[in-house]
């Protein structure tokens, strides 16, 4: 009697242990990774917008599923991919500040932080990545060394990037391209500048401004107007036309000030025209973004 018990137990045991597992194969097959293969599927053919909708109709479905970080961080992704900035912040925002999980939290706040520096918020994307801890992540580490050090050459804080490049892994895939910002650095002294305030001190005499920042049309007009302005000035008060004189004086002085003005803004556009070119070209050599997250690497964790 008490042998056929313990077989029964034995044998019940092994029944509510088959149980469990086919239900959870059901459950992570048949049942609950349907609609999100469906989503990826969507993402990896560019139909962002569409993905998102699947992705959360798996997570309304399925809201206890252990997959929800990942799911929503290819949600940022998607809008990310999508050129939705403000809603990819926004996910991955969240993800970095509610997640304790270091690899996940990692994740999330490298992503969050490559959305403020695609914004052009360089400062608060160094915040972010300045207090990121990755030492046991060397693949991260590469993409936070990089980030970091393109935002620098962006601030135009030339000392700031080497350093931080400096600090690239051996042999991680950015390191080509590290060594390349590296050597670029040293150019960052060459690209030609124009001095406001000389533009704007030589424009005393209306038309060198222009010459000086390589304008020379505007300098003929500038010269031109100027001098026929102060003639019919001269003429009219030498013709006693008093009225006259008042109004081409206050003609002149407006567009003598608009010259000297215009020189200064010249100035300062052909300093940004030639940081603008210089940060084009070292774009093309090396690229000057992360490229991340990548799209393989975060289904591996969807699925793992």
């Amino acid at each position: 009697m008490g042998r056929l018990c313990a077989q029964g137990v034995i044998i019940f045991m092994l029944g509510l242990l088959l149980q469990s597992h086919m239900v959870a194969a059901k459950d992570s097959h048949d049942l609950n990774l349907a609609p999100l293969d469906f989503a990826e599927s969507l993402f990896f053919d560019g139909d962002y917008y569409r993905a998102i909708t699947e992705y959360k109709r798996f997570l309304f479905l399925n809201p206890d599923t252990k997959k929800t970080f990942w799911i929503k961080f290819r949600i940022g992704q998607s809008y990310l991919l999508g050129n939705q900035l403000q809603a990819a912040w926004l996910m991955f925002s969240d993800l970095m500040v509610k997640q304790n999980e270091p690899t996940s939290k990692a994740w999330a706040s490298l992503a969050a932080a490559r959305i403020l520096y695609l914004q052009g918020r360089l400062r608060q994307s160094l915040e972010i990545l300045q207090d990121l801890d990755l030492q046991q992540d060397l693949k991260l580490q590469g993409y936070k060394h990089y980030l970091a050090g393109c935002a620098y050459i962006r601030l135009g804080e030339r000392d700031n990037a080497g350093l931080v490049f400096t600090k690239m892994p051996a042999n991680h895939s950015l390191s080509t391209a590290t060594d390349l910002l590296l050597g670029s650095l040293d150019r960052i002294e060459d690209i030609p500048q124009k001095s406001p305030i000389a533009a704007g001190l030589l424009s005393v005499v209306p038309g060198l401004g222009h010459i000086y920042i390589g304008e020379y049309a505007i300098a003929l007009t500038a010269l031109s107007w100027n001098g026929l302005f102060a003639f019919a000035t001269y003429d009219a008060f030498h013709q006693r036309q008093i009225g006259v004189g008042v109004l081409l004086s206050v003609l002149e002085l407006l567009w003598y000030s608009g010259t000297i003005y215009g020189a200064i803004s010249g100035a300062n556009r052909y300093n940004r025209d030639a940081r603008r070119l210089y940060l084009e070209q070292i774009d093309k050599d090396a690229g000057l973004d992360i490229r991340f997250p990548d799209s393989a690497d975060v289904s591996n964790m969807i699925y793992r």
